[in-house]
């Protein structure tokens, strides 16, 4: 099934997704970073890739909301999308919370004995409970892809030229021979028996187009 939300005959939501996986995932290995050190370079850098994976997440939902709504309904499809949107909505919201909560951590920052202390204790719980939200909300919109072939484009085959896939070839001669057949099923519906003189028990007189006689077998 094809994207509605595409450029140049992509679809645009996978595009982006990578983004927020990337810096929702860096926020989460930051903060962790900084509960081992206490470095407060690790707490900035885990604020700062937690607003970036907001920002594109929400870039992320346009294209994707664009693509659920176009999935007919009811169909299997639909309600992985939902359940995907649902997960990946969860983590979105977690994931905001942590960055409000560190983003004013950072504000009201204090120092103590020449360091920055911060509290990044709930903010890591709710980043990695956002985080494996994020992996289901992943695992199900990789099963609309692979299952449901959802923002998959059909391939065309020719059988006048080679494709540039191998076995694009053996589908296109699959599907020759599947036309070839529907063109000769009627013929095969003929009664091919040879008719039988009902007197002499002799096969009768040959008709254009149908095979030859056998001859009468001389066993007894």
């Amino acid at each position: 099934m094809d994207s509605k939300a595409r450029i140049a005959g992509h679809p645009i939501h996978p595009m982006i997704v990578p983004f927020p996986i990337a810096f929702y995932t860096s926020t989460v290995a930051t903060l962790l970073a900084y509960v081992g050190t206490q470095e407060a370079f690790w707490y900035r850098v885990a604020m700062v890739a937690n607003i970036a994976g907001i920002i594109t997440s929400a870039i992320a939902v346009i294209p994707g909301a664009i693509d659920l709504w176009s999935l007919p309904s009811p169909s299997r499809a639909r309600t992985v999308g939902l359940k995907h949107a649902a997960f990946q909505g969860l983590a979105t919201v977690l994931f905001a919370v942590t960055a409000l909560l560190l983003y004013r951590g950072w504000s009201h920052r204090l120092m103590v004995d020449g360091e920055y202390v911060f509290e990044a204790t709930i903010p890591l719980a709710m980043s990695v409970v956002a985080w494996v939200s994020m992996v289901i909300a992943g695992s199900l919109g990789w099963t609309l892809i692979q299952t449901h072939h959802v923002g998959i484009k059909p391939a065309l085959t020719h059988a006048d030229r080679p494709s540039h896939e191998p076995e694009l070839d053996v589908i296109a001669a699959l599907n020759a021979l599947d036309a070839f057949d529907a063109l000769d099923a009627p013929d095969t519906l003929v009664d091919r028996r040879i008719p039988v003189d009902p007197i002499t028990e002799f096969p009768a007189p040959a008709v254009r187009g149908a095979p030859p006689p056998r001859p009468p077998s001389l066993r007894h």
